[in-house]
């Protein structure tokens, strides 16, 4: 008999062939009356082989005598030829699941592929990833968690490989978010990626949520405190010219401002004054002051010669006439206060009133009329012909004078000395004999009486006001002091020389008798308040009866 060839056998007697090993089996020998079951991890899908084929990668086979092998399940895999099992030892009859951090989704696959970046699998034999959640992220492959996105950042989707940096004017005080917070109103971020905001600072303010910076307080106003939403105007009184600022500064001394919220104070108009500072408003000068500039810190009272009877003016009035006319207190408050001579006169029967206020000249017709009357103070009437003599004297209060007498000019001269003012200085206006009737105060003198000074007193001409004295502010004269005017008796000046021949001589002292005796001329009572005559050399004229001019006698 003939031995059974290798993939055969014959396990029976007298036959005349042999049988091919089934699928699944297999006989690598001659002569043999079995096959051999393939092994495990190994196959035959035909009849009358002489071995078994491994299994390939990716499946496995964990039964003998198969005639097929199984691909690996998704969640494992198998990178060897001919094994039992996914994990790649002979033997197994499972493949090997997919380790913490990788996947396989698919059957029969060699190995696992580890988890993209976002993503992530804490368990075994997977055959998905898990995205990470937002407010979380995995930068790596293979990854068995997500980290929580740091303080400062954020992730608002899943599966994501990083989070997101907050932007300027929001923060993250916490881990793991998945928005930032907008700043609250008062606070700001500049910085992208922070975990806080930031207070605004004094001087600034923020009245928005999620910005990136405060504005400065504009000018007007101002904030002291830190982590305000406005600031505040600055009150009355006060201003701010910089933007930016933690307070207001008070107006200076000379202005004011009404209004909040003003960059710059005003200056106080002419006319009116302020003294202190903060301020809201200026204070008009009273009657008898006035201010003429602007933002000054107090009037000036209205000089002697002039009046103010408003407030808040900027300048005072004049009397009628800068010459003859003045006050005898500074801050007159009424042009009553001006003391001064006033004369009316009409020529002609039908003539208008016309007034004179200084010396003057009145021409009229032959034979025509002139009416006079002196309204204030005295005057004198003197005859164009012999101009330095007194032709009459019209005093105030006396009947209207009626002239007619041919001449046709006339010269008038009001009388100021021991009028308006007193002359005798060293009496202190003892022969005073104006007609005032107040004292300086301008209250009115008892029972009407005049201003005078009968007894010599230091306060000059004065009256009796509630029953004590009170002095009328009476000033001494200075219309004719430096001058000579008339016969020369009000002379007050300070010449003591005379020139005789071209020759300087110095002038005698009144009180020495040489070289020339003069006893009626020597310094008395009388003859010091009239004339003015005392232990000095100046010119005076006590003989006016003799002497048309001051004189004095030559050593």
């Amino acid at each position: 008999c003939s031995a059974c060839a290798a993939g055969t056998f014959q396990d029976k007697e007298g036959q005349v062939s042999c049988t091919g090993c089934a699928a699944g089996s297999f006989q690598d020998q001659e002569g043999q009356s079995t096959c051999s079951a393939c092994a495990a991890g190994t196959f035959q899908d035909q009849e009358g082989q002489i071995s078994c084929t491994n299994c390939v990668a990716g499946s496995f086979q964990d039964q003998e005598g198969q005639t097929s092998c199984s691909s690996c399940a998704a969640g494992s895999s198998q990178d060897k030829e001919g094994q039992v099992s996914c994990t790649g030892q002979e033997g197994q009859s499972t493949c090997s699941a997919c380790a913490a951090g990788t996947f396989q989704d698919k059957e029969g696959q060699v190995s696992c592929t580890d988890c993209a970046a976002g993503s992530f699998q804490d368990q075994e034999g997977q055959s998905t990833c898990s995205a990470c959640a937002a407010g979380s992220y995995q930068d790596q492959e293979g990854q068995t968690s997500c980290s929580s996105c740091a303080a400062g950042t954020f992730q608002d989707k899943s599966g994501q490989p990083s989070c997101s940096e907050c932007a300027t004017g929001s923060y993250q005080d916490q881990e793991g978010q998945s928005a930032c917070s907008a700043c609250a109103i008062g606070t700001y971020q500049d910085e992208a990626g922070q975990t806080s905001c930031t207070v605004c600072a004094a001087g600034t303010f923020q009245d928005q949520a999620g910005q990136e910076s405060c504005p400065s307080c504009a000018a007007g106003t101002s904030q002291a405190l830190t982590g305000q939403t406005s600031c505040s105007d600055c009150a009355v009184g006060s201003f701010q010219d910089k933007e930016g600022q933690t307070s207001c500064s008070t107006c200076a001394v000379g202005s004011y401002q009404d209004k909040e919220g003003q960059a710059s104070c005003v200056l106080c108009a002419a006319g009116s004054y302020q003294d202190k500072e903060g301020q809201e408003t200026c204070a008009l000068c009273s009657a008898g002051s006035y201010q003429d500039n602007v933002g000054e810190t107090a009037c000036m009272l209205c000089s002697k010669g002039s009046y103010q009877d408003k407030s808040g003016s900027p300048s005072c009035n004049k009397c009628r006439d800068e010459l003859t006319y003045t006050t005898y207190i500074e801050g007159s408050v009424s042009a009553d206060d001006c003391q001064g001579p006033l004369l009316s006169f009409k020529v002609g029967k039908k003539g208008e009133t016309q007034f004179m206020t200084n010396t003057g000249t009145i021409s009229v017709k032959a034979n025509e009329q002139l009416d006079l009357n002196a309204e204030s103070g005295n005057w004198i009437v003197r005859h164009p012909n012999d101009p330095y003599r007194e032709y009459f004297i019209i005093k105030q209060g006396d009947a209207e004078i009626h002239l007619d007498t041919g001449v046709t000019e006339w010269l008038l001269e009001p009388m100021i000395g021991n009028v308006f003012c007193f002359k005798d200085v060293e009496g202190h206006g003892q022969y005073f004999g104006g007609y005032q009737t107040k004292d300086a105060q301008g209250r009115p003198c008892d029972d009407g009486q005049y201003c005078r000074n009968s007894y010599t007193l230091e306060m000059g001409p004065h009256c009796m006001v509630n029953n004590q004295p009170s002095s009328c502010g009476i000033p001494t004269c200075v219309w004719d002091v430096q001058c000579s005017a008339g016969d020369g008796i009000g002379y007050r000046g300070t010449v003591n020389a005379a020139t005789e021949k071209s020759k300087t001589i110095t002038c005698q002292a009144w009180n020495q008798d040489f070289p020339h005796v003069h006893p009626q001329f020597h310094p008395s009572s009388s003859n010091t308040a009239i004339y003015g005559v005392g232990k000095h050399t100046f010119c005076r004229n006590p003989d006016p009866k003799k002497k048309k001019v001051p004189t004095a006698t030559l050593r």
